[in-house]
């Protein structure tokens, strides 16, 4: 399990690691994964560029395993670029658009 640090109320990162321990004992459930990606999502108030490295860190790894998981939801890689652009600006919003474009799955965002 991902240690995602200071920064955070313990509140929030109790139910982060109470969801990803469900994730991780049944892993082929999707409304497990889609409750932790909410969860991560709205850690300290919703991540943006003055978030914590940990909780950043923490978004884009549960990201980048629930999409290696579910690669055909277009709606959950849009967010994900929506997150990038939001913590980093245009250029990490393209890379997750590029990353979408060079993987062997339908082409989803132009």
């Amino acid at each position: 399990m991902t240690d995602y640090g200071y920064g955070t109320a313990d509140e929030e990162l109790a139910e982060v690691r109470k969801l990803e321990a469900e994730v991780q004992a049944s892993p082929d459930d999707f409304e497990n994964w889609e409750k932790l990606v909410r969860a991560v999502e709205g850690l300290e108030g919703g991540l943006n560029r003055n978030s914590s490295p940990q909780a950043i860190t923490a978004a884009r790894s549960i990201y980048d395993r629930f999409l290696a998981k579910f690669p055909l939801f277009f709606g959950y890689w849009k967010k994900y670029a929506d997150l990038e652009f939001a913590i980093a600006g245009t250029e990490a919003a393209e890379m997750v658009s590029n990353h979408i474009r060079s993987s062997s799955g339908p082409r989803l965002i132009s």
